[in-house]
This record gives C-alpha cells, sequence and structure tokens, in this order.
C-alpha cells in the first residue's frame, strides 16, 4: 500500500510540475535498455499532432521483433494469473492517451493483475515528458527498473 501512495504522489507532483506545459508536434519513443527477465522490452510511443496525443503504443518487443501483445502463448499463461492480457493492457494505455492535450490530464490507473505492466509504463511516460515539451524527438533510453518487489528490495528501493 505504501507504494502505491508514494506512486501517486510522485504522479502528483509530476503533474503539478507539467501543468500549463503544452506537448510539441513529433513522434516520441522511450524503451527500457535491457530486456526483461522474460525476454521483452518495453517501450511507450507517443505521437503528438497539433498538441494532441493523437496515437500511443505502449508494448513490448522480444529480441526477433514480436510483440508481446501478439504473443498468444504468453497470453495464454498470463491471463489466468493476472486477469489480463498483454494486449489488453496495451489497449487500457493507448485509449487513456490519446486525446491527451497536457501530461497532467493522465488519469490511467494500474491495471489490476499488471503492477509490472503499469510501473514500467509509468517509467517510460515519464520519460518522455521533457522531449514532448521541448519537441525532441530522438529516442529515450530508459535504465531499467526492478521487475518484482522482491529485486525492489533486494536493491535498497523497498515498497
Amino acid at each position: 500500500m505504501t507504494r502505491w501512495i508514494r506512486c501517486a504522489a510522485a504522479c502528483g507532483a509530476l503533474a503539478l510540475c507539467l501543468a500549463g506545459c503544452g506537448m510539441k508536434d513529433g513522434v516520441y519513443t522511450a524503451e527500457f535498455v535491457h530486456f526483461d527477465s522474460l525476454g521483452y522490452k518495453d517501450r511507450l510511443q507517443i505521437t503528438v499532432e497539433e498538441g494532441v496525443i493523437t496515437g500511443a503504443d505502449f508494448d513490448a518487443v522480444d529480441g526477433d521483433g514480436g510483440l508481446k501483445s501478439e504473443d498468444q502463448v504468453y497470453a495464454a499463461r498470463m491471463a489466468p494469473l493476472c486477469g489480463v492480457s498483454p494486449a489488453q493492457i496495451s489497449e487500457y494505455y493507448q485509449q487513456a492517451l490519446v486525446g491527451l492535450e497536457k501530461p497532467k490530464e493522465l488519469e490511467a490507473d494500474a491495471i489490476s493483475g499488471a503492477t509490472v505492466s503499469a510501473r514500467r509504463f509509468e517509467a517510460l511516460w515519464q520519460a518522455l515528458q521533457t522531449p514532448m515539451s521541448k519537441g525532441d524527438t530522438a529516442p529515450v533510453t530508459v535504465a531499467d527498473i526492478p521487475e518484482f518487489a522482491v529485486d525492489a528490495a533486494e536493491s535498497g528501493q523497498g515498497e
């Protein structure tokens, strides 16, 4: 619970910092440095036209270029455990982003059962805030974050 309170506070602080900031037109991409323990690398791509997000893609790619949202074997394992599939997660965040005029308007909550995906989305989303406000469309590489709570505890980041 403490982790969610800290996350909410960080999101609130980010929203205050970005209040009034507009987004410059362009296509912005952020992805993690390394592939995760399941062989995927999360990425977020945002398209801004006339200051509004018109396209968004939150997905993960494997070493062969395959998308997690299209991996039926992965989805068949994930859905019974988490209640959602990678395709549903991707669609959720796309719907949350498309149409936004200001980054502070984002009100996407974590999807129940997809905590790791939510944390990864948030890290990528935050990494794109400055580039979108400046119009810097160079791809952004984001430092890896712990996948699971035990990783965070071992790294000293804790809950």
